[in-house]
Parts: structure tokens; sequence; C-alpha cells
């Protein structure tokens, strides 16, 4: 999609993103952090713009061991036209800008859509366990 653009976030992009992020998932607290992440380390939060709307996101860390990557979101009006890797794209050209040699990404196995998208680009399924803390 050639009118596409990727770049920074920037904090006026918020209520957009969160837009998008709400055709996904509920709101979360730790959502209040993204003013900070963006401030903090702009090109660490990656959204794709379409005709001046944010129709993707992406967030990625890297802490100098593993490289992370968050809230892959595309608005269902614009899924199947290459945003979704474009933005992953992006972020891994970013992360490997920064040293990182791999990414690593948790999605939903019920998510077709996004293990279909994660597949086409090169990612494996791992069996790894994941456990979370909410402080």
């Amino acid at each position: 999609m050639s009118n596409v653009i990727y770049r920074d976030a920037a904090v006026a992009d918020i209520p957009q993103m969160l837009a998008v992020w709400r055709q996904f998932w509920a709101p979360q607290r730790y959502e209040s952090n993204l003013e900070r992440k963006i401030r903090n380390d702009p090109a660490s939060v990656c959204v794709a713009e379409c005709d001046g709307l944010v129709v993707g996101t992406v967030i990625g860390g890297y802490d100098g061991w593993w490289a992370w990557i968050y809230r892959v979101a595309v608005h269902p009006d614009y899924q199947r036209r290459g945003i979704g890797s474009g933005l992953l794209s992006e972020m891994h050209r970013r992360l490997a800008a920064r040293g990182a040699e791999a990414a690593c990404l948790i999605a939903s196995p019920a998510n077709a859509a996004m293990a279909g998208l994660l597949r086409r680009v090169g990612y494996k399924e791992k069996e790894d366990r994941r456990f979370s803390l909410v402080f």
C-alpha cells in the first residue's frame, strides 16, 4: 500500500492508537504508560499512518538481551494490505539497529490471522511457558 507511512508515534497519536487497540483488546491499566514510553523512547513505538489516520501500531523493546514486540494491531478496515508486515519489518529494523539479533512476541493461539501474519514474516512457534505478574 503506497500511501502508508511508518513513523515514530507522537503523544498526539495516543487517542487514535487506543481506538485501534479497542478493536482487539479491552482497556488495560498499563496503557497509561504509553505517553511515557513515547516520550522516553519514541523509536520504540511505531504507527502506520494512512491518509492522516493511525491505522496500525507496534511497540518494541530491547534490554540488551531480549527483544520483544507488543501491540501489533491493524484496524480491521485496513487489514490484508501488507500493513502488519510493514509494521513488523520496521520494528525489526529498529531493534536490529540497537543490536538485537532476534525478537519474541506473544500472540493468542486463537488469533489465526495474527498467527498467519507471524508465520509469513518468519516467526516460529515456541513451546515456552508464559507467566505474568501485575504489580
